[in-house]
């Protein structure tokens, strides 16, 4: 008989991204939304596999090709570390579909297994565009090894599992420790944020670091993410270097840490997810005057509610807005002459003024809520058929918070960065316009695409606001742009801002009569 933990991982991984449903359903609208998150998966990969091959040529022109194998296995690892502690625990525990789960005939054990393998297959997804580029890189210019390859096939089998372990028993951990507090939410959304930006500020102090010098010195690189960062690394070289108990070593850790998680896990299972999905404390009931409003403004407090009811998917959503407003911090304590202070000859900062409204698409584009708010209603969705509100004023209701999350951020950035770079009177003006604009599209945008493309049948909305094709479009899009118009920036000046405005100014009006003229939603 089959193993159910297989079977369970089955029906879940043919239900990831809707291909179970594309494969079965006559409907095309259907088929085409699944093809085109195939096709974006497909897109993101490749600029993956790009970078990569990038950095393995540079680490192997610099004599160091022996070592790649091993960073090549670190830095899957530590992303994986970072991917899973920012999504949390909610996709094992507390999913939407637990009470059907655990009316079948199974074990609590095979419910985790089937769940751990799902994350895991996952994370080896991301694994592979980052360790086979990287080995071909290696082969061709060092030549080929078949102990290299094995221990390096090895090593990208077994890497993902012992972070993957150590996130989710951090997060689980760290959310039973607050699953009493009356405002439980807030504090995990504080120390979400705080993960974040510790890790930014990492990233940034190794950035600065290493931008003194033409080009990267990647002994260093090494030395910092192999050395000192995610150590069992080490156990790749080890083998490398003749000490063939090193993969073994590396293979037992990470299927050892697994296999106590679960065991652990199984024995308060119910407790876990019942402290997870606990809605708040206690509280003592106070009779308070009732206010009244609008609808629309109940609509939009109903928003900016469910946007700070889970750590994972706040930091998820506006991610963007965290980093646009690190980055104004930055700029307003360091100041940009730091950053060319090691160049031959003076660079006008003047130069880079135009470039600003790029950087900031880039990060509104990454921070679009509006993406995944009607996704979000999940099997609750039917209630929004039956207010007797105009399905105009829900969505527009769903836009709004995207735009007032970016805009505030965005026109803070503007300010330190307009000062900092030395911009003329134009600039001034066309900087903080241009990001109003685009707040205001990728609002639009955002809640047009995901009216587009729905996806209702989700088990946790951290999976929604990170793998759904409206926000795949949206973050992809606006990356592209942003680059775009930091490029065209510095090249066209005051010219690529007009051109951007234009165009946000037409589409967003486009949107905004599609919009106001909906008349009902899809009940896909």
């Amino acid at each position: 008989m089959k193993s159910k933990w297989l079977l369970l991982t089955k029906i879940q991984l043919m239900g990831l991204f809707d291909f179970n449903k594309a494969r079965y359903s006559k409907d095309t609208k259907t088929v085409r939304r699944t093809a085109g998150m195939a096709a974006v998966m497909a897109i993101v990969g490749l600029c993956i596999c790009a970078y990569v091959v990038f950095f393995a040529v540079e680490f192997c022109n610099q004599g160091i090709g022996s070592h790649l194998p091993a960073l090549l296995i670190a830095l899957t690892s530590f992303i994986t570390l970072l991917f899973s502690l920012l999504q949390g625990c909610s996709v094992l525990f507390a999913m939407k579909d637990y009470d059907h789960v655990m009316s079948l005939p199974v074990k609590k054990t095979d419910v985790l297994i089937s769940r751990l393998v799902c994350i895991y297959l996952a994370n080896l997804a991301f694994a592979l565009p980052v360790v086979i580029p990287g080995t071909a890189v290696l082969f061709v210019m060092d030549g080929f090894s078949l102990a290299v390859l094995g221990v390096t096939l090895a090593g990208m089998i077994f890497s993902p599992l012992l972070p993957m372990a150590v996130a989710i028993a951090l997060s689980t951990l760290l959310t039973a420790l607050t699953a009493r507090f009356r405002y439980k939410n807030v504090l995990q959304i504080i120390l979400g944020v705080l993960l974040f930006l510790g890790v930014m500020i990492a990233s940034f102090s190794f950035s600065y670091s290493s931008s003194a010098q033409e080009t990267v010195d990647m002994n260093a690189v090494y030395s910092m993410l192999v050395g000192k960062i995610y150590l069992p690394a080490l156990l790749i070289d080890t083998t490398l270097s003749g000490g063939v108990w090193g993969i073994f070593a590396f293979m037992g850790i990470s299927l050892a840490t697994v296999a106590v998680f679960v065991l652990i896990v199984a024995l308060c299972f119910d407790r876990v997810h019942e402290a997870l999905s606990a809605r708040a404390a206690g509280v003592k009931y106070t009779a308070q005057s009732v206010r009244g409003g609008s609808v629309f403004s109940a609509l939009v407090k109903r928003e900016f509610k469910r946007l700070f009811s889970a750590s994972g998917y706040f930091i998820n959503a506006l991610c963007g807005t965290i980093l646009l407003l690190v980055a104004a911090v930055v700029l307003l304590f360091l100041g940009p002459d730091v950053l060319f202070g090691q160049t031959e000859e003076a660079i006008p900062l003047s130069m880079f003024a135009y470039a600003g409204a790029g950087f900031a698409f880039f990060c509104i584009g990454m921070s679009n809520p509006a993406a995944s708010a009607l996704s979000l209603e999940g099997k609750t969705r039917e209630q929004l058929f039956v207010l007797p509100v105009a399905p105009r004023h829900v969505l527009l209701a769903k836009a709004l918070p995207t735009f007032v999350c970016n805009a505030p951020a965005g026109l803070i950035f503007s300010v330190i960065f307009c000062l900092r770079f030395e911009a003329d009177l134009l600039c001034w003006i066309l900087t903080p316009l241009s990001i109003l604009l685009f707040s205001a599209f990728c609002a639009l945008g955002g809640i047009f695409l995901n009216y587009k493309f729905p996806k209702y049948d989700w088990s946790n909305p951290t999976m929604v606001a990170k793998n759904s094709v409206p926000v795949m479009i949206c973050v992809f899009g606006s990356m592209f742009l942003g680059i775009a118009c930091i490029v065209l920036g510095m090249a066209a000046k005051f010219w690529a801002h007009l051109a951007v405005d234009a165009v946000c100014i037409v589409l967003s009006a486009v949107l905004w009569v599609y919009l106001s003229k909906i008349k009902t939603f899809y009940m896909d």
